[in-house]
């Protein structure tokens, strides 16, 4: 499998993170393995080019995604088991960005997908319509961008709601959302409030997972080895409490967790080089 980047335009830069492309050429592996994505309190926008993946249901049963589609904030781990040839193109939303190109309350998306048709309307049918009709990456990354720079004028910045954000960020997670709130002189109630509608959940909930993903990217990078060491440097009371954290959103243990193929989709996604992207400077 083939996996690459490519950095928005100038303009796009402070909310998407990046656009990303993953092939595995014109070949159908004989095995398609289950892929497992972990929340990282990003928004994503897909467009499966060639055949779609399916995804677990709540029930456990499996359910064929759109061709395009956004996908809302994860609060947990997700299945998905792709079923013939990969290409896809996504667009990944930094934590607190995507509220800029989205006219619907983020919460309305947490642990969902909505069609692409069905965000944008009439609007959305003409993009995904484009992308589709062309092979060349490149005018596919330039039409969505053209795109959200036009969703971009249209919407105004809430700068209270992304300095809680970068707050949150550079804390990897550690900081109290009460603090937070004092920070900003607002009440906890209107920081919550302001995160379910731009965010997609609590202010809580993106810090547990920012500081889950720092314990990711502290794991990738081999800094710490003993798991006691890593829960106090992740700023979790005891290696306990980070066990229970990681079962939540990995469905595993970190003793248990996946070892597979480094290939797949899911291991770009936690890669260190990528996890110290998404956190920024502390």
């Amino acid at each position: 499998m083939k996996y690459w980047e490519q950095s928005p335009v100038a303009p796009l830069a402070q909310h998407v993170e990046c656009f990303w492309f993953v092939t595995n050429g014109n070949d159908t592996p004989a095995r398609l393995d289950a892929e497992r994505i972990l929340p990282d309190g990003c928004l994503e926008w897909i467009f499966h080019l060639a055949d779609p993946f399916q995804r677990s249901s709540l029930s456990g049963e499996w359910e064929t995604q759109p061709r395009s589609f956004v996908v809302g904030q994860l609060t947990r781990f997700l299945l998905l088991q792709p079923t013939g040839r990969i290409e896809i193109m996504g667009v990944r939303f930094k934590p607190g960005g995507a509220y800029r190109f989205l006219p619907l309350p983020l919460d309305d998306l947490t642990d969902d997908n909505i069609a692409t048709r069905d965000v944008w309307g009439r609007s959305g049918m003409y993009v995904e319509e484009a992308v589709f009709e062309t092979s060349d990456n490149t005018k596919r990354q330039r039409l969505v961008e053209a795109f959200l720079l036009d969703q971009l004028t249209q919407t105004t910045p809430r700068y209270r709601l992304e300095a809680a954000v970068q707050q949150v960020l550079r804390s990897r997670g550690q900081t109290r959302v009460q603090k937070l709130a004092q920070d900003l002189d607002v009440s906890s109630r209107q920081l919550e409030r302001e995160f379910r509608f731009g965010v997609g959940f609590s202010p809580k909930a993106l810090a547990r997972i920012i500081r889950f993903q720092n314990l990711m990217r502290l794991v990738g990078e081999n800094r710490l080895r003993e798991w006691a060491h890593v829960a106090l440097e992740s700023g979790y009371a005891d290696q306990p409490h980070m066990v229970r954290e990681f079962r939540e959103f990995a469905g595993q243990s970190p003793s248990e967790r996946d070892t597979t193929d480094p290939n797949h989709l899911g291991s770009y996604f936690v890669s260190p080089r990528r996890l110290a992207t998404l956190l920024g400077p502390s």
